[in-house]
């Protein structure tokens, strides 16, 4: 029996002096020999074997793009000739994936001989009139990827019926988690964003609403407009926007409530600063005038309500 001496490391470990103090350092820890285990010829030879039938395939595909890339007139022709190789090396990937499944594994193999056959005459036929240079040169790729058939072949494993069964219940089952779990991301991406949206709408719907119920500086379009945002935003998480439609028409309806007179012959701010402005009044004289037939009103909004009346007028007034 072989044996093998690990290699020393270098573990840290605490030292303490005679004074009490304490320090940190390394040390060296040396092993005992063990055994080797003996080698896996067969995982060994598997290994040889497909290293030297990549060698093998990486001339092909050399020789193949290079006739069927001259075929094609060269230059973008050369990479139009590696999808040829590089379906079939799909494929070749498909059909290892499958290995324990027959069924599966029979279309990418059943695609590998089209594809083999596709190559085969491309090159034949760049070579044509050689018939002897034309035919050598189609076996390249056949010989190749008849080394790959046979690797394919080794690694394929074959199940009993029952065991096949078995395999394909496991399968089934994992499959519905992978499904489940799926959902459930998709699940709680939409619980997130609607709850995002709900969030987002318990601080715009009391503003909206306390400014329709208001009435301040907000003309009945206006109050509309809003209504109808703020209902498509709460439509969105399913809620009933009807109560919000009728709190927004009710408020739109409604005189202003920072004017002293409900009555609707009694003109209300925005029509108060249109005509301040008009007859030229800045805006610290039109806010004052306004205050002056309007002492209840909030100094803040009147203001408010003549720079948006300014802006709307332009810029000759």
């Amino acid at each position: 029996m072989k044996l093998r001496t690990p290699p020393p490391e270098q573990r840290p470990v605490t030292v303490t002096r005679t004074d009490g103090s304490t320090f940190q350092t390394t040390r060296t820890v040396e092993f005992a020999p063990v055994p080797v285990p003996p080698r896996d010829w067969d995982v060994i030879s598997t290994r040889v074997a497909v290293g030297m039938v990549l060698a093998l395939t990486a001339v092909a595909v050399a020789w193949s793009t290079w006739s069927i890339g001259s075929l094609l007139h060269g230059g973008m022709g050369f990479l139009a000739a590696l999808v040829f190789d590089l379906s079939w090396a799909v494929c070749l990937i498909l059909e290892w994936k499958a290995r324990f499944d027959p069924a599966k594994r029979a279309f990418p193999r059943a695609l590998g001989w089209v594809l083999l056959v596709a190559t085969m005459g491309a090159i034949f036929w760049y070579e044509v009139p050689d018939w002897r240079a034309a035919t050598i040169g189609a076996l390249v790729s056949a010989v190749a990827k008849g080394l790959w058939l046979g690797i394919m072949k080794h690694i394929d494993r074959e199940l009993s019926p029952v065991d096949r069964n078995d395999l394909a219940d496991r399968l089934s089952k994992a499959y519905v988690r992978q499904a489940v779990a799926s959902v459930d991301r998709q699940t709680l991406r939409v619980d997130a964003h609607t709850a995002a949206v709900r969030r987002s709408l318990e601080d715009v719907r009391p503003t909206a609403l306390e400014l329709a119920a208001s009435g301040r500086d907000t003309d009945t379009a206006e109050l509309t407009s809003i209504g109808e945002q703020l209902a498509e935003q709460i439509a969105s998480t399913g809620e009933n926007t009807e109560p919000v439609r009728e709190q927004i028409a009710s408020a739109a309806s409604t005189p202003p409530l920072n004017s002293p007179n409900t009555d609707r012959d009694q003109p209300n701010i925005s029509e108060l600063a249109r005509e301040q402005i008009a007859n030229g009044a800045s805006n610290t004289d039109a806010v004052a005038n306004i205050l002056a037939r309007h002492p209840d009103a909030n100094p803040g909004s009147v203001g408010a309500a003549v720079r948006r009346e300014r802006r709307k007028a332009g810029p000759y007034l």
